[in-house]
């Protein structure tokens, strides 16, 4: 069976419309993690959010100052198709080039204690004891920031896989794009409605709360609402979006690598 677009559209994306490809053709992925992932018969749900550049201020992020952003043609894009068990399963695609394992899985009843979700405390040391699969907390986050933020409750399990050309390490919003690109999914498979800015902010408790990184609230915002081409300006408290602005025809703008890794 041929996955193809049931509703929605690629926007003119190159990287979406290759990671229909690669879904359809996941029995000759290099990854075997990755064969028998997605069931035929089954809807797949596919979100893509940017990483960023920082052109002016991000360095105040934290202060809840206002800054100046870039969304880059480097985003993150998630497959999730919902499963008829309660198992929690994340595929990298590009896992072996960052040194990371490729896969990871948990069970639902794994976020739930006494009828109630875990702990933030509780699942960011059950979900980051290990260190090769650590990346997977901030997908496995967004179901239980949803638990307990939106009291969600999971009464079954997901397929996703993940593709991204976001560097990481970088400090161009890896992280940011990958929470964000899981909960559109989640929220589109699971028929959860939720504004844009509060998306935002439930993505940075995941960040904060799950995975422990103090960030404020400026990438999840970019990723949100990134537009192609466009400057985005914000107050990062109470995270306002004030306007995008278009680049002006004779400017570019250039962000060179140091070589140094951020943490």
């Amino acid at each position: 069976m041929e996955f193809k677009i049931a509703a929605g559209e690629t926007k003119g994306y190159a990287d979406v419309e290759a990671f229909i490809e690669l879904v359809n053709c996941l029995s000759q992925h290099p990854l075997p993690e990755a064969f028998g992932l997605f069931d035929d018969g089954g809807d797949i749900y596919l979100a893509r959010a940017p990483g960023r550049l920082d052109v002016m201020g991000g360095i105040a992020d934290y202060s809840g100052s206002l800054v100046l952003q870039l969304p880059i043609k480097e985003a993150t894009i998630v497959g999730l198709q919902r499963s008829n068990d309660t198992t929690l399963r994340v595929v990298s695609g590009d896992a072996n080039e960052n040194a990371r394992l490729p896969d990871a899985e948990i069970h639902v009843s794994d976020l739930v204690s006494e009828g109630e979700p875990i702990s933030y405390e509780s699942a960011r040391a059950f979900l980051t004891k290990d260190p090769g699969s650590a990346w997977a907390s901030y997908v496995f986050g967004v179901f239980l920031v949803l638990m307990h933020e939106k009291q969600l409750v999971f009464d079954s399990g997901a397929r996703l896989l993940v593709s991204s050309d976001v560097p990481e390490s970088k400090g161009v919003s890896s992280s940011a794009a990958l929470e964000v690109a899981t909960m559109m999914a989640v929220c589109a498979a699971y028929d959860v409605d939720i504004e844009n800015r509060e998306m935002a902010l439930l993505c940075q408790k995941v960040e904060n709360l799950v995975v422990g990184a103090p960030c404020g609230v400026m990438d999840q915002m970019v990723a949100v609402f990134g537009e192609s081409d466009r400057l985005m300006a914000l107050v990062c408290q109470p995270a306002e979006l004030r306007d995008t602005f278009a680049l002006p025809d004779d400017t570019a703008v250039w962000g060179i690598d140091s070589g140094l890794r951020h943490a």
